[in-house]
């Protein structure tokens, strides 16, 4: 009885086919005896490129002779194996019998009948292994300072048997563990978050892809990771607010005030501490939708003499005291203040807006000034504080105001925070979009 023959292509495990290179036919006795079996084998070799993890292909014994054909053996050499064939077998005139090899490198079918022509008959059989993708990482670089913040980890892969949308990249740090992994897209590129907080320090990335058969291909990376934090990383909860200063949750950034007078806030994150004496500080601030008072304040609290989180009013802008023109009480630490009132000959420096470095809340004795142009009427700004003791660089939208050595006490641990006053005039203080970093990484 003739037997349907198993479909071309089957593979050991779920992938695409692989090409197959097959050639098939009668074996070499073309002529058989009258009265004799005639052995057919086919096809008479097989060729497997991408084998995953081995290649399968299915073989026909045919009789075309005019008497019977006994199958005396079936064996094969190598990393090959038969499947599906039960001997003995006897194949009457034009029957046939379907088996399968199955394996992988270089080796041999042989059988071996009662053909007088061709007792033995052996075909070649062999099969590549699948090949393993490749993978390069395209950022971060080696050696790359990583800033606060969540950080793309982006490699280019690609296979030879595969579609680049059928492999996986994964991330590791020899530090955090398994940051992650994402699928490439259709021309090979792979990106994966890497979120934040992170560890600080040194880091040594790798980025490893998974093809479909389970081969894989790893690239590192050496990174250093700086110390701080994100406004979005923090626990709300922790923070200290104090007077009006609130949440505001709907748009997501620190009301220090509301457009009124007589008010003082201020908010600091207290579940982390920093170095006064070396941090960079990122932020923007807003001063309006009022008549003209008072200030923010970006003040780093000195946690070992701090007594309060509230400061002054006025002049005092939350954070200073023990002047004039404000009671108090002053914050100690140090307080870097964008002053948007002119509270007159003798207490201010000048009358238009202006940027002071103070120390322990003294609003009358400035380490540092510089004048400001209008900072309440154009929106959001952006500033940068970069202290590296006794150096001190302040920053607002890319101009840089102070940069120069300060004589004063930075050697201590605080809680990052802003304050804002009102007095008899009013604005809006907002803070939005903070960073706070520690150098640990050297350049």
């Amino acid at each position: 009885m003739r037997r349907l023959l198993p479909p071309l292509c089957v593979l050991a495990v779920a992938v695409a086919c692989s090409d197959y290179n097959l050639s098939g036919g009668k074996d070499v006795n073309t002529d058989p005896e009258p009265g004799a079996p005639d052995l057919v084998v086919s096809p008479l070799s097989v060729s497997a490129e991408g084998a995953c993890p081995d290649a399968r292909r299915d073989i026909t014994l045919s009789n075309d002779g005019d008497a019977d054909l006994d199958i005396l053996a079936v064996g094969t050499t190598g990393a090959w194996v038969v499947d599906g064939l039960s001997l003995p077998l006897t194949l009457g005139p034009g029957d046939e019998e379907g088996f399968a090899v199955e394996g992988s490198g270089s080796g041999s079918l042989q059988v071996e009948s009662t053909d007088p022509a061709e007792p033995l008959v052996t075909i070649p059989l062999e099969a590549a292994p699948d090949t393993s993708p490749e993978i390069a990482i395209l950022a971060p670089g080696t050696n790359d300072i990583l800033e606060p913040g969540d950080r793309r980890l982006e490699a280019q892969v690609s296979d030879a048997e595969d579609g680049s949308d059928a492999l996986i990249v994964t991330w590791t740090s020899d530090v955090d563990g398994v940051l992650g992994s994402g699928p490439a897209d259709a021309a090979g590129e792979s990106v994966v978050t890497w979120p934040s907080p992170r560890t600080e320090g040194d880091h040594l990335l790798t980025a490893t892809v998974l093809d479909s058969c389970g081969n894989s291909a790893s690239a590192q990376t050496s990174v250093c990771q700086q110390a701080g934090y994100t406004v979005d990383e923090l626990d709300l909860s922790s923070w200290q607010f104090e007077g009006v200063a609130n949440w505001d949750a709907s748009n997501n950034w620190v009301e220090l005030t509301t457009a009124g007078p007589g008010q003082v806030g201020t908010a600091f994150a207290t579940d982390t501490i920093v170095d006064a004496s070396n941090v960079e500080i990122r932020f923007s601030f807003y001063i309006g939708d009022g008549s003209g008072a008072d200030g923010i304040s970006l003040t780093a609290l000195d946690v070992d003499r701090m007594t309060t989180f509230l400061g002054g009013t006025g002049c005092g802008i939350g954070y200073g005291g023990g002047a004039s023109c404000t009671v108090g009480p002053a914050l100690p630490g140090w307080s870097i203040e964008v002053d948007t009132y002119d509270n007159g000959a003798g207490v201010e420096p000048t009358p238009n807006d202006h940027l002071a470095f103070t120390f322990d809340g003294d609003v009358d004795a400035y380490v540092a000034w510089a004048e400001l142009p209008e900072m309440e009427d154009t929106g959001w700004h952006e500033m940068s504080v970069v202290v590296a003791a006794p150096r001190v660089t302040v920053s607002i939208d890319g101009t840089t105001y102070i940069d120069q050595d300060l004589g004063g006490d930075f050697g201590f641990d605080a809680y990052v925070g802003f304050t804002a006053g009102t007095g008899g005039e009013t604005n809006r203080h907002l803070i939005d979009a903070l960073t706070v970093t520690e150098t640990v990484c050297e350049e």
